[in-house]
């Protein structure tokens, strides 16, 4: 299970870079939920840790760790979906724009919390189910 998310975690990059992000994530969405005998929280935590880890990657943080439980928790058989949103920066941070990436089950934040999302809108929601 390991090497699976090891190797799709070291293809997102040039992936992502490669497509317009709805061609992406399309490919991205499994097409079956083969992993549906595996726990989904251990699914979760392992991605949740691999993502963390990863500190070489072009990435944030949010946006590895959403992918990631995206592919791997859908094919465990979670309905997930992701939300990209934006936000200005404060005074005290770097001039510009702070972009933040959680995962969606039901229309409802799956295992963020809510102090994170403060101040960010909504720029693109992906969910096969619900539609963009």
């Amino acid at each position: 299970m390991l090497a699976e998310m090891r190797r799709v975690q070291h293809s997102l990059p040039a992936r992502y870079q490669a497509q317009p992000l709805p061609d992406f994530l399309i490919e991205l969405t499994p097409e079956q939920d083969d992993w549906r005998d595996r726990s989904q929280n251990q699914v979760r935590a392992l991605v949740d840790a691999l993502a963390l880890v990863d500190r070489g990657s072009p990435f944030g943080l949010c946006l590895r760790r959403s992918l990631l439980r995206y592919h791997f928790l859908r094919r465990a058989g979670l309905p997930l979906g992701i939300v990209f949103a934006m936000r200005k920066r404060e005074q005290n941070e770097m001039p510009g724009l702070a972009g933040h990436a959680w995962n969606i089950l039901h229309d409802k934040p799956y295992f963020e919390r809510p102090e994170d999302m403060v101040g960010f809108t909504e720029v693109y929601r992906w969910s096969p189910e619900g539609g963009q």
